[in-house]
């Protein structure tokens, strides 16, 4: 790439997140309130919609939505007009994306609706246009230019309108409660579905298959259940089996550096006192996450301070989480 083409990738993105950041500055309070509102309170489904590039936004906002919990789909308006506003209900609420507030079949859909009770909430880029007329709230996702100076092309408008879809899909997830169980339900499957699936308890190494010694334990004895058990760590308990440290192959060629004859030394002189840990109902994905953040291969898992298994980065990765 030459530094030329290189400017342009890089201002498209600067202007990108600009154009986020303006849109963020001039949304109010009271109107982003009114809007996750009638999402929330909704009892039917949102019903996205929008022509040309915008349509492929709300198509992506409709299955966003959906995933988090908030029923939701995406109606193309030409086709609502030939016979598929029978997909859509009073019951529903409509969310209308077109960004000059102009286009012909979002109005028509729109118009058509409202008398059945739906409520409208405009995605476009003024208050005063004829769909912000027609609808209940108005969101204005108005940039200050597009990514190709004197083009219209949407880039920096769409880009805006799926940021305040998503951010709008992620408050009212909060505020429905959905959880990481409810989202692992609607994705059972991929790789996305594995992640959210497969807890620690699946793939932790658990009773004869953990190295364990106690805090009166010498090197040598720490080597010997390391070597037995291959897990490249050993875990330290206190006499009632509770986590005390840890004690690794790195540890141990540290140890040989700087010790003569290290052998006989306690493992309490040489361990990681109070090392990570997960819990065996937590997410293996969020174990493994820990794992790449500290750079660290294996972790405790621990049931309150008692010791009750083990994990390995290697097994994780193989369960396909990585």
């Amino acid at each position: 790439m030459n530094d030329i083409d290189r400017a342009t990738f890089l201002n498209v993105l600067e202007r990108q997140a600009s154009a986020i950041q303006y849109v963020a500055n001039r949304l109010g309070s009271a109107t982003l309130a009114r809007a996750i509102d009638l999402i929330n309170e909704c009892s039917g489904r949102c019903v996205f919609l929008g022509m040309g590039k915008m349509g492929a936004i709300g198509r992506k906002a409709a299955g966003t939505f959906a995933s988090l919990g908030t029923p939701a789909m995406f109606v193309q308006p030409s086709e609502a007009l030939h016979g598929d506003l029978g997909m859509i209900t009073k019951h529903d609420l409509l969310l209308a994306l077109s960004y000059s507030g102009e286009t012909d079949e979002v109005l028509r859909v729109a118009e058509t609706v409202r008398p059945w009770g739906v409520q409208v909430i405009a995605f476009t880029s003024t208050i005063d246009n004829s769909l912000a007329k027609l609808a209940d709230v108005v969101l204005e996702v108005h940039v200050p230019a597009e990514a190709i100076d004197g083009w219209n092309v949407p880039t920096c408008s769409t880009t805006a309108t799926l940021a305040v879809c998503d951010a709008l899909a992620v408050v009212v997830m909060h505020k429905r409660h959905f959880s990481v169980d409810d989202f692992a339900r609607l994705h059972p499957g991929g790789s996305l579905g594995r992640q959210l699936r497969i807890r620690v308890s699946d793939v932790m190494y658990s009773g004869d298959k953990l190295p364990i010694i106690r805090t009166d334990a010498t090197l040598r004895d720490a080597i010997i259940e390391m070597t037995s058990k291959s897990l490249g760590a050993t875990m330290v308990a206190d006499s009632v089996g509770c986590l005390r440290g840890l004690l690794t192959d790195g540890d141990i060629r540290r140890t040989i550096q700087r010790h003569e004859n290290p052998l006989d030394m306690s493992v309490e002189q040489l361990m990681t006192p109070s090392p990570r840990t997960c819990a065996p109902d937590g997410l293996a994905a969020a174990a493994l996450a820990v794992m790449e953040a500290y750079r660290v291969t294996v972790l405790p898992v621990v049931d309150g301070a008692k010791i009750v298994g083990m994990v390995h980065f290697h097994d994780l990765v193989q369960a396909r989480l990585a």
